[in-house]
């Protein structure tokens, strides 16, 4: 089993934070199906350690359904004794949020769509899943244009000839903050075009001028996609065992992935 991170956004401007995952498992419903989709889930959450939101699922198909079974002894078709109404969970997925570090971790990038619905109709906000890729030239691949950036500009020895810092401890009537944080927003420009400014930004990164440097792109679907200078794409494998039924131990999933977080 792989674990590979993502972005947990809420409404489009902030990470996930450890009072929403706590919120989540407090209104939390235990059986899930969203609007518009056939499946039905079984869900499990919890907070570990104060630090990380753990999610295990067990779901199936809650429409297909056939009014028999094979008798694997005799070959024999035989009624299937489970109603329409019941649903028998087969397949399995987890999650887990680390609070700490910002990143969440999933073994199956095709429940994305779900566990995004399941987050935002618990609490009325809306989470984003966003994806994490392993190079500038690979983000730069998969969009077709640039909408903006976010960076927080430090008070160091490189920002001093700037007057950002004064005009806002003006605007405030306040000490001059240590960071300001700033966000830049453009008309879908060219990647090719967008690609200058990115490199741009990436050098003034590694003067310590600015951190927390966030690209955001548009792809071919009009989905919008972040560039992240400060994460890169992992992956986590584990080994966990099958039970007699080809299903995994949700606890025993669940330590052999924080004991690598850790």
């Amino acid at each position: 089993m792989k674990f590979s991170n993502f972005l947990l956004r809420v409404d489009g401007i902030r990470d996930a934070s450890l009072n929403d995952c706590k919120e989540i498992v407090e209104k939390g419903l235990k059986i899930y199906s969203p609007e518009g989709q056939k499946y039905l889930y079984v869900v499990d959450t919890e907070i570990v350690e104060g630090r990380f939101f753990w999610m295990s699922c067990e779901y199936d198909d809650a429409e297909r359904f056939r009014d028999y079974v094979v008798n694997q002894e005799t070959g024999e078709k035989e009624a299937n004794p489970r109603r329409k109404s019941q649903v028998e969970p087969r397949l399995q997925f987890f999650a887990c949020f680390d609070t700490q570090n910002n990143f969440l971790y999933l073994n199956d990038f095709n429940r994305r769509s779900f566990l995004q619905q399941y987050l935002s109709d618990t609490i009325q906000k809306d989470f984003s899943i966003k994806n994490i890729y392993a190079s500038v030239d690979e983000f730069c691949d998969r969009v077709k244009s640039i909408r903006g950036f976010t960076y927080t500009q430090v008070d160091n020895i490189y920002a001093r000839n700037s007057d950002i810092f004064q005009q806002v401890g003006d605007m405030w009537g306040l000490d001059l903050p240590s960071k300001v944080q700033i966000k830049i927003s453009y008309g879908d420009i060219p990647v090719h075009r967008g690609r200058t400014l990115i490199d741009r930004l990436h050098r003034y990164k590694n003067k310590s001028e600015i951190e927390d440097v966030i690209v955001i792109g548009c792809d071919d679907t009009d989905v919008e996609q972040t560039f992240d200078f400060s994460s890169l794409l992992k992956h986590i494998p584990i080994q966990p065992c099958k039970d007699a039924n080809e299903h995994y131990d949700p606890d025993e999933v669940k330590s052999l992935l924080l004991d690598k977080l850790r």
